[in-house]
Parts: structure tokens; C-alpha cells; sequence
């Protein structure tokens, strides 16, 4: 519906609801062509943007395919075993499933000065 300006007079006789309905009629169109949120949003060779049901919906251009990062070694069989037996509480001796898997990963084991409770120790010295 294409808006056409009323002008109004001193003096002019205007049939009330005729101009309130014309007002109301402009105003839900103006609302229906309103976009209410998000609709598609997709990628492809060119931009685009466009309103389909109310909703704004983008075509976003494709960009440059990034480096394929390195995809790291995992964890071993071994190692899944260990911490599954030690996470479910299964491991038969949890000390050595501990140092087993400092030993694969290369971690040394920690030192009296590095626990815990060495920690909590050094604190209630202090």
C-alpha cells in the first residue's frame, strides 16, 4: 500500500473515521513489512540480504579455508585404560596406574614440595 500525504485545512470537513481508518490501514502495513528477527542465514559466492516472511535472511560470502591445524597424537590405548580404571575407581593399585601415566606422558612425579599437602603444610606454617 503506497502512502499518499493527507493535507488537512482550517475549516475542512473530514469524515473522521474514513482518515482514522486510512491511518490504522498504514499502520498495520507499516508493522506486517517490519522485520521480526532472524530467518536464514547461509554462505555463498556473494552477499546478499533480503526479508522473506517478516524474517531478515543472509547470504554470507564463503571465506578462504583456514591451515589444517596438526591433529596430535591422542591418547594411547594404555593410557585410556589407566584413566578410565582410575576414574571409575577399578585400578587395582592407584599409585601405579599414576606413575604409569607420568612415565608415558614424560611428567615427573611430584615431590614432597609439590603435593598438595605439602602445600596445605607450608600455608599453616606460615
Amino acid at each position: 500500500m503506497k502512502y499518499v500525504k493527507q493535507h488537512f485545512v482550517t475549516g475542512m470537513k473530514v469524515s473522521l473515521p474514513d482518515v482514522l481508518n486510512r491511518m490504522e490501514d498504514g499502520i498495520a502495513a507499516a508493522c506486517s513489512a517490519a522485520v521480526e528477527g532472524i530467518g536464514s542465514v547461509t554462505t555463498g559466492d556473494t552477499p546478499a540480504a533480503g526479508i522473506r516472511d517478516g524474517k531478515l535472511c543472509l547470504t554470507l560470502p564463503r571465506g578462504e579455508p583456514g591451515p589444517q591445524g596438526d591433529s596430535g597424537e591422542g591418547l594411547s590405548d594404555n593410557a585410556k585404560a589407566l584413566l578410565l580404571s582410575l576414574l571409575a575407581g577399578t585400578a587395582p593399585n592407584k599409585a601405579a596406574a599414576l606413575a604409569a601415566l607420568r612415565a608415558e606422558w614424560g611428567l615427573a612425579d611430584p615431590d614432597a614440595d609439590t603435593t598438595p599437602e605439602a602445600a596445605d603444610a607450608a600455608e599453616s606454617e606460615a
